[in-house]
């Protein structure tokens, strides 16, 4: 990669004790920067510091996103969030964005994550990686659709994701739908799923809370082929505040 192109969105300025993730910037095309953040063990051609003094130049042009961050520092994980907000916020203009599980946990415990960035042109949100029985995963996602009033599709990719082990952290519940949820979300769709409680209780608030929603798509795990009848007839009891929303489940769909 040219490091000389127009696009010089990793400047960085080092000063950190420890090494803590690394980022990969792709340049699809002058007019369609891209910014890939995956943690040490690819290989990378930038690297960044976020326990230390850095500067990322440009990343308001960045369009697309991908983010992981783990805890792998001395500090504690409510000033390791606040740093995570601090890095996302200058991604303002991105317009898809792909974020681990992980991520949205670790954003949890910043105690002023109302002021994080807002990302009034994102229209396609995905989460990948597990989802834990001890993690009620619906807090992180709806953090994330809160700063997202514009979106309109939301997926989700469920596979094993080696992370922290971090304490259950709850969120209090809103009294307010995100303005995504009541006005522009049409879309949904999940990757992996296994049938569990967690996911269902997923699946559930998201049909409960989209009042716009049009498509509901789940797509099972192989050895979940027993199950299948099970899971749907209870997913055909959630409440679902869309008239319009058809779930379907692979090769079978009801309204």
């Amino acid at each position: 990669m040219d490091q000389s192109s127009s696009w010089d969105l990793s400047q960085v300025v080092s000063g950190a004790r420890e090494l803590l993730q690394e980022f990969l910037v792709v340049h699809d095309s002058p007019s369609k920067p891209r910014l890939h953040h995956q943690p040490v063990g690819w290989c990378p051609p930038f690297m960044g510091f976020l326990n230390g003094d850095y500067v990322l130049e440009n990343l308001h042009n960045v369009v697309e996103c991908v983010l992981q961050f783990e805890q792998r520092t001395s500090l504690s994980i409510e000033d390791y969030a606040k740093k995570s907000w601090n890095f996302m916020r200058p991604l303002y203009n991105v317009i898809s964005m792909e974020l681990s599980t992980i991520t949205a946990q670790i954003l949890c415990y910043d105690s002023n994550h109302e002021d994080g960035p807002t990302f009034y042109n994102l229209s396609s949100l995905k989460f990948f990686g597990g989802i834990s029985s001890e993690w009620y995963v619906w807090d992180g996602v709806r953090l994330l659709l809160y700063r997202s009033p514009k979106l309109q599709i939301l997926s989700f990719e469920k596979f094993h994701l080696l992370g922290s082990n971090l304490r259950p952290k709850r969120l209090e519940e809103p009294l307010d739908v995100p303005e995504c949820l009541s006005s522009h979300l049409t879309t949904c769709l999940y990757k992996g799923f296994d049938g569990k409680e967690e996911e269902m209780e997923l699946v559930r608030q998201i049909l409960k809370a989209a009042k716009v929603l049009k498509s509901m798509k789940i797509c099972v795990n192989g050895y979940l082929d027993s199950k299948k009848l099970r899971v749907c007839k209870e997913l055909r009891k959630f409440q679902r505040s869309s008239e319009n929303c058809e779930i379907a489940f692979e090769e079978g769909r009801f309204t």
